[in-house]
């Protein structure tokens, strides 16, 4: 018996394949649920994913899927929907490589770039999937987001600000779609020892080291703590929680 409870059907996970992802990906397998997920490019991962759930006894559905494409975004979704019957759970995992510096002096076709990935590739996301949701009754809806939505840490404006596009679009959901059982919450990621946060170019002295230092339990956050976090929110054990942004920081956001 699991600690987390899903009805039947399957989760849907878009980027399955990084650090994050895989992780999430297999505690909801471990939990006794099939899992669809996309991915972008690393196709390796995501078949070593695919893998791993059947050996869990699970089924898995993955795709190449490019986020800012609709159609693309839709037809994966209709295609793990046909597959599974339901889908009961949907994760956004995914987001581009981080630049870190002072936003205005990023270059402008990363601003736009990140702007889109994130906010306009949720906003694709929640298209395809919330028609999907209410057609079955409901569902939950989760996306990772970032701590410095909570409290800014300079230089780091290419996260939190689109990301607090995706955290508002959440609420929108939240309070939109609820009473059609949609529940629709984000996981605001602080430091934690796997994903975007280790592929950095951080000096010493730099946002990390910054970010650290502000950090009231004095450690980055184990993976399988935000993994848990994540599936809990996902699950029918949080069945009551909706329109809530979770920060999971070591205290940094307080």
């Amino acid at each position: 018996m699991t600690k987390y409870r899903f009805s039947d059907g399957a989760a849907l996970v878009f980027g399955g394949s990084g650090g994050l992802g895989t992780g999430i990906v297999n505690l909801l397998a471990e939990s006794g649920s099939d899992v669809a997920f996309t991915y972008f490019k690393n196709q390796e991962s995501a078949e070593k994913n695919l893998n791993n759930i059947q050996k869990l006894g699970r089924d898995g559905l993955i795709g190449s899927v490019d986020l800012l494409d609709l159609k693309a975004v839709e037809k994966f979704s209709n295609e793990a929907k046909d597959k599974f019957g339901k889908i009961h759970s949907v994760i956004f995992a995914t987001g581009p490589f981080l630049h870190i510096m002072p936003v205005l002096e990023a270059k402008p076709e990363d601003v736009y770039y990140t702007l889109d990935a994130d906010i306009k590739g949720f906003y694709h996301v929640l298209k395809a999937v919330v028609p999907i949701l209410k057609e079955s009754g409901g569902g939950s809806i989760t996306a990772l987001t970032t701590a410095a939505i909570h409290r800014y840490i300079s230089t780091d404006g290419l996260s939190s600000i689109p990301k607090s596009g995706v955290q508002h679009l959440c609420t929108a959901i939240a309070r939109e779609e609820g009473h059609h059982g949609i529940r629709a919450n984000c996981v605001a990621v602080g430091l934690i020892a796997v994903g975007l946060s280790q592929e950095i170019d951080s000096p010493p002295g730099g946002i990390l080291d910054q970010w650290m230092n502000q950090v009231p339990l004095g450690r980055a956050g184990a993976p399988e703590e935000l993994f848990d976090t994540v599936v809990f929110l996902a699950s029918e054990n949080a069945g009551y929680i909706s329109g809530q942004s979770l920060p999971v920081d070591g205290g940094y956001s307080a």
